[in-house]
């Protein structure tokens, strides 16, 4: 994926991104910029050094200090915006990394940059920094920026200081207590926008990580109290629901399963070849006497070379049961290699998990691939 992300940045992009610097800071031309960004390292250089290296060339060449840089950036930004719309917008995501490098120094006019740009293509990662080197005046304005007008500039809020932001610069002390992010999602809990509704959740599920009971218990005040915020929860404790904790499982009306029954569990083939599928079957029956919820899930553990297991939890389904009701169920899971996971020869573990309790289990091998004929 970053292999195909970096070579978004070829000679006609390089080019584009150039002229638009050209139309601000009229004394290079395109192709400067463009011969300035590749230099002789160019190929080398990975998504994030490319990404790095368009900011710091960008940053090099703005007025210093950098309140100066302020209004041509923004004016940078404004351009670039135009150029690359919609699903191309990917392409200007250094500019929240140039106020990083050129503003760290003047965290209030940085902040007032990434308010701003944040607005156009986010700037989740180069908050992290200011958040570490001016704790009290970012989380300030984190707090103002949750109450926003624009989503851009709410999502940040949450986004920014998610305790487990995918490739984002840790902050010390978050991960053991989150407080300082609570007030930012109390606001944001049942916002209008859905993409910042999910930044939300997100967060909330990095929170239940290491803290399950604070999340549970935000989750049992914040439920019922629209649709909106339901839906939130329900991807926020998507983590704890895999888990089967029984906490969780009850705030969705999950109750314990005792009355779920799985028989005629059959697995197909018994021996999966690496890069082939294995097929399942199962019946699961209600013996309730009223109408009951159950979540369905299968576990499969994947033997490593180490001989340790990894674990993964896939939804199969989850419905209301009439009494009595009985359904047969039918799944294929695939054994093709992945980037995020390489399958191993050896015996492989199969559960099926009702309300968090695991109510059949099988094994089975997967073997190498047989070479072609």
């Amino acid at each position: 994926m970053a292999e195909a992300l970096k070579n978004f940045y070829d000679d006609k992009a390089l080019l584009e991104i150039g002229s638009q610097f050209s139309t601000v800071l009229a004394h290079k031309r395109p192709e400067d910029w463009v011969q300035e960004i590749k230099r002789k390292d160019w190929k080398i250089l990975e998504l994030k050094q490319r990404i790095n290296r368009i900011a710091e060339v960008l940053s090099n060449s703005l007025p210093k200090p950098f309140p100066k840089a302020v209004s041509p950036l923004l004016k940078i930004s404004k351009v670039l915006e135009k150029k690359f719309p919609g699903t191309q917008r990917f392409y200007i995501i250094f500019l929240g990394e140039t106020v990083e490098i050129s503003g760290i120094d003047y965290p209030e006019e940085a902040l007032y940059c990434m308010e701003e740009i944040t607005q156009i293509i986010s700037c989740e990662f180069s908050i992290r920094e200011f958040l570490i080197q001016y704790p009290d005046i970012t989380w300030k304005k984190m707090l103002e920026w949750s109450k926003h007008s624009h989503p851009g500039t709410r999502r940040l809020a949450s986004e920014g200081s998610r305790p487990r932001l995918p490739w984002g610069k840790g902050i010390p002390g978050l991960k053991k207590d989150p407080e300082k992010t609570l007030s930012i999602l109390e606001n944001l809990k049942n916002d209008p926008d859905e993409v910042v509704r999910r930044s939300v959740a997100n967060h909330l599920n990095d929170i239940s990580k290491d803290h399950p009971d604070l999340v549970i218990s935000i989750a049992k005040k914040w439920m019922g109290k629209s649709e909106n915020t339901d839906l939130l929860l329900k991807h926020a404790l998507r983590g704890l629901l895999k888990q089967g904790n029984s906490d969780t499982l009850s705030i969705f009306g999950f109750p314990k399963s005792k009355s779920a029954k799985i028989s005629k569990l059959e697995l197909q083939p018994k021996t999966v070849e690496i890069g082939k599928h294995l097929i399942y079957r199962f019946e699961m029956k209600s013996e309730a006497k009223e109408p009951t919820l159950y979540r369905l899930e299968s576990k499969i553990h994947y033997l490593k070379p180490s001989g340790k297991f990894s674990v993964k939890v896939f939804q199969i389904e989850e419905k209301e049961f009439s009494p009595k009701e009985t359904k047969v169920y039918e799944r294929k899971q695939s054994f093709q290699q992945m980037t995020t996971r390489i399958h191993s020869p050896g015996i492989h573990k199969l559960e099926i998990i009702v309300n968090g309790e695991i109510k059949a289990k099988a094994e089975f091998k997967v073997s190498k691939q047989l070479a072609k004929k």
